[in-house]
């Protein structure tokens, strides 16, 4: 009898598997007409720099990018822990800085505390502490830190970062690891001026992937309340706002109901990238063809798209149920069959809303395209233009440079790294 059952069992999975399967593979995205008399806003090639790299600075990916008005730019390189500063004009090395584990020690010393669900008082540990309270080699292993995030804001450069450090009660053998997120606040040199941290508390759990500071020095940032006992995930948070001392003031952004709707909770990309343009905030949530403002009203809707995501999501679910069956990873040509449009990046382009989408297409000789937008305030499409990417040279990052109004686009090739400055 238990071998008929486990028989039984394993029939259904293999059913399941072929009925999402072919759900998966016979869908096909629906697709509308683009309105060709949209102006198309020319992209003049102005200047191409190679990023220079030697022995002590090596770029392995560019998690975030940002420009400054002094001739320079910054790139973050989560996995090598590093932030570069460079020079704008000929990609010349200025400076690297390294997040050390003096960053944990920063935290400790300001006595914040942990946010524990579990109802444990507990306070962060000194690094020199971690030794006597049974914490092995291995576990200093975990006691990494690294920045997510650039930011020129007035004269100072601020890097977002992801702090680990460890924790403990003194009242009971009992250490764990936990992270922090901050903002690091540089002078121009990348000199160390001043540490924000964020304040924890039920409400919010600030997390290191989007910031913006606006015109009165307050602070939004990706954030979350997820209640990991309860599992209610229409009630996160996804952004909130600080002080300029990284006080919390208030909640304003919350998962949409698409999201909620499809189970994409932590299997999808959930968390907003922020803009603010005149201390307006818009949020847009990179699977979602709204962008919100704060407490999710609708600002308005992302027009003359070649694709929808709205009829894939019906799909989305089986999706990720099949590969936990399969046990392999989502496969992004497949997924991106089904949501066509992904978010990227979005930025402040001289008062309007400029925007950068991946578009997935089969019929395109790559398989993909870049699509940049520009909306006025009220969401009117003001021009909208067409970027390709080469196989030899493929594009990894999109950045805005407002003093000078270029669109540049970061490149990857087999002699290292680029950065394209385009008129736009």
């Amino acid at each position: 009898m238990k071998y008929l059952l486990l028989l039984m069992m394993f029939m259904f999975t293999m059913k399941d598997c072929t009925l999402h399967t072919k759900h998966i593979k016979n869908y096909k995205p629906q697709k509308f007409i683009v309105d060709e008399n949209i102006p198309k806003k020319s992209m003049k090639l102005i200047d191409v720099i190679k990023l220079e790299e030697n022995e002590d600075v090596i770029v392995s990916t560019i998690s975030a990018i940002d420009i400054g008005r002094e001739n320079n730019f910054i790139i973050t390189n989560e996995a090598n822990r590093t932030a570069i500063l460079y020079n704008y004009e000929n990609g010349r090395i200025i400076k690297s800085i390294f997040a050390g584990q003096g960053l944990a020690d920063s935290i400790a010393n300001s006595g914040s505390k942990p946010y524990s669900y579990y109802g444990k008082k507990l306070r962060y540990m000194k690094i020199e502490e971690y030794k006597s309270k049974g914490v092995t080699d291995e576990g200093m292993e975990l006691i990494k830190s690294y920045y997510t995030i650039p930011f020129y804001y007035r004269n100072n450069v601020y890097l977002l970062c992801l702090i680990y450090l460890g924790a403990t009660s003194d009242k009971e053998n009992y250490n764990t690891v936990g992270n922090r997120s901050a903002l690091l606040c540089f002078d121009k040199d990348l000199m160390l001026q001043n540490i924000i941290i964020f304040e924890l508390n039920e409400k919010a759990y600030p997390s290191p992937f989007y910031f913006e500071i606006l015109k009165n020095s307050n602070i939004v940032m990706s954030s979350t309340n997820f209640d990991y006992k309860n599992k209610s995930f229409d009630s996160l948070v996804t952004s909130a706002l600080y002080d300029s001392t990284g006080k919390f003031l208030n909640n304003i952004g919350y998962l949409p109901e698409i999201y909620i709707k499809n189970k994409l909770v932590y299997e999808e990309k959930w968390r907003p990238i922020l803009t603010s343009i005149d201390d307006s905030i818009f949020l847009a949530y990179p699977r979602d063809l709204d962008i919100y403002g704060p407490g999710q009203k609708v600002r308005f809707r992302l027009k003359n798209l070649p694709f929808t995501n709205d009829s894939g999501m019906a799909f989305v679910t089986d999706f990720y149920r099949l590969k936990r069956i399969q046990e392999s990873n989502p496969d992004p040509k497949e997924l991106g069959n089904l949501l066509p449009i992904t978010i990227i990046y979005t930025f402040n382009s001289n008062g309007n809303y400029g925007i950068v989408l991946l578009v997935f297409d089969k019929e395109h000789p790559m398989g993909y395209y870049y699509i940049a937008q520009e909306y006025d305030l009220k969401g009117n499409l003001l021009n909208q233009t067409r970027i390709y990417d080469e196989p030899g040279n493929q594009i990894r990052n999109f950045v805005f440079d407002k003093y000078n109004t270029y669109l540049c686009i970061v490149s990857k090739n087999k002699d290292g790294w680029t950065l394209e400055k385009r008129k736009w």
